[in-house]
């Protein structure tokens, strides 16, 4: 493996990548948890139905790779530190029975999907330290997320280069399946 500050890019199969059961974003009492619990806690918590429904109608984004590390205990297998949302998202398209959460809903995503990665694009890194200094950055400071008017110039030009033919209805569940939103703030986003 590569030294510190180094790292390797790979596609890794759906298969070899684990749920980080101490991932910040859990509640502290599922830390230690079952990857079934970890994944339907962040069915019901963590808006991954939309996601779902946004990698299987698009594939998955090679742009959004996974940071992970070895898993101590097993190499052949990594522990995913930054995207686990995604990777349970990918999981289930895949399984959609490794969930006891909202399976109608999941099984409905799961059949009008169009993709299924086995494969998901993942920065391996020797030490977790070095992708949590970079979670700082991503989750508590960096990343700004867009004011309403931007958002909806954004759509606006989707919807023309994609869907312009189509009444504003139409599109808005359209777009909301492509980017893994939900179509009543899509359609509310481009009226206004």
């Amino acid at each position: 493996m590569a030294n510190k500050n180094e790292y390797d890019f790979r596609k890794i199969s759906v298969d070899d990548l684990i749920l980080d059961d101490r991932n910040p974003r859990l509640p502290k009492n599922m830390f230690g948890a079952s990857e079934d619990a970890i994944i339907d806690w962040m069915l019901s918590e963590a808006a991954t139905l939309e996601l779902m429904q946004a990698i299987g109608e698009n594939d998955y984004f090679p742009g959004e790779q996974l940071l992970v590390v070895e898993e101590q205990s097993n190499t052949e297998k990594y522990r995913v530190i930054e995207g686990n949302r995604r990777l349970v998202a990918v999981k289930l398209l895949n399984n959609p029975e490794k969930t006891s959460s909202q399976v109608s809903k999941v099984n409905k995503v799961h059949s009008e999907a169009n993709f299924f990665p086995e494969q998901i694009p993942c920065l391996i890194f020797s030490d977790k330290n070095e992708i949590l200094k970079y979670l700082g950055f991503r989750h508590i400071t960096g990343i700004k997320t867009w004011k309403l008017l931007s958002k909806a110039r954004y759509l606006s030009q989707l919807k023309e280069s994609n869907f312009s033919k189509k009444s504003i209805k139409d599109s808005s569940r359209d777009l909301a399946k492509m980017i893994g939103s939900r179509t009543d703030y899509i359609e509310r986003l481009l009226v206004g």
